[in-house]
């Protein structure tokens, strides 16, 4: 499988990661500024793609946290870079994927001591959600609700979104990923999130 997933494939709108990197900052602005980014720059970086004709964006981003700690930020969409980052020009926030890969490989020789959190987007038709809970001058914008597991502690977190022309279903799994031992990044999240669509359309068509 491609390195970038298609996205559409699997019923998703986006998929977004979160992991912390300890006393990281420094190492990964050194990276990038080797790339040609300066570090006066907007931390982010970001690249169109196509997968069966259809326009993706993934970006990157990353910040310092704590001292000298980052938090690093990648996410993919399935729109155009211009709807993801409006205003910025491509040409000079241009991810490459090779770069993108030697990234991983640094990261991976560095501490990331909480995995990889992982959020999920599903596009839905809300408006069965929305007239369920119409109240007299109150308009629906987002509902969300926890699954439990065996134990009852949180095992998912799903907010239903009105995103202006459509609702989205967003899931956040509690549970997360060991940082990917391949360069493959996106492998083990796009099988989730491949997994996880069928299960919350299933979910959606009972409430």
């Amino acid at each position: 499988m491609s390195s970038y997933p298609d996205l559409v494939a699997c019923g998703m709108s986006h998929m977004q990661f979160y992991f912390h990197v300890a006393g990281g900052l420094e190492d990964i602005d050194a990276f990038w500024e080797t790339r040609g980014l300066d570090r006066s720059r907007e931390r982010l970086l970001f690249s169109g793609y196509s997968r069966q004709g259809r326009p993706h964006t993934i970006f990157l981003q990353w910040s310092r946290s704590h001292e000298e700690c980052s938090d690093v930020y990648v996410g993919i969409d399935a729109r155009r870079p211009a709807a993801v980052w409006p205003g910025r020009k491509a040409k000079d926030y241009r991810l490459r994927e090779d770069d993108f890969r030697a990234f991983i490989e640094m990261v991976r020789q560095m501490t990331v001591p909480w995995g990889i959190r992982a959020r999920y987007a599903y596009p839905w038709e809300g408006k069965g959600l929305a007239s369920a809970l119409r109240r007299p001058h109150v308009r629906l914008t987002s509902i969300s609700f926890d699954v439990l597991d065996e134990k009852q502690d949180p095992a998912v977190s799903v907010t239903y979104e009105d995103g202006g022309d459509n609702w989205l279903a967003i899931v956040e799994p509690a549970m997360r990923f060991p940082f990917p031992e391949t360069d493959n990044f996106f492998l083990l999240p796009y099988q989730m999130g491949c997994s996880l669509a069928a299960v919350i359309r299933g979910a959606i068509e009972h409430i």
